[in-house]
């Protein structure tokens, strides 16, 4: 992640293996769609988070998405609820791109 601070990263922590795996994306759509992707995976992801230069905006342990900066951002948010759902995650859009210009930028 040092080498590109710039991108947003999806960080996947596999069950039976002890290494994350790290994927970098130029878009946040792309890296919210992995991320569902990933959280409706309970059988062999434990965790996952999608990260921005370091802050962890969203995160899911075990298919509950829940805490990180997303929690604290928006509190009364109604989406967060109803994640992990492909129809649903695209409405997260926004309010991550928010949060990256105001926590991050």
């Amino acid at each position: 992640m040092k080498d590109n601070p710039n991108k947003i990263w999806v960080v996947a922590r596999p069950i039976s293996v002890r290494n994350p795996e790290y994927s970098q994306y130029n878009s946040v759509a792309e890296a919210l769609s992995d991320f569902d992707d990933w959280t409706l995976d309970t059988e062999s992801i434990s965790r996952c988070e999608v990260l921005y230069r370091g802050v962890t905006l969203i995160q899911s342990s075990r298919g509950k998405v829940s805490g990180a900066a997303c929690e604290q951002y928006q509190q009364d948010c109604s989406i967060r609820s109803k994640l992990p759902n492909p129809q649903e995650i695209v409405n997260c859009e926004e309010c991550v791109q928010k949060m990256m210009t105001d926590y991050v930028l």
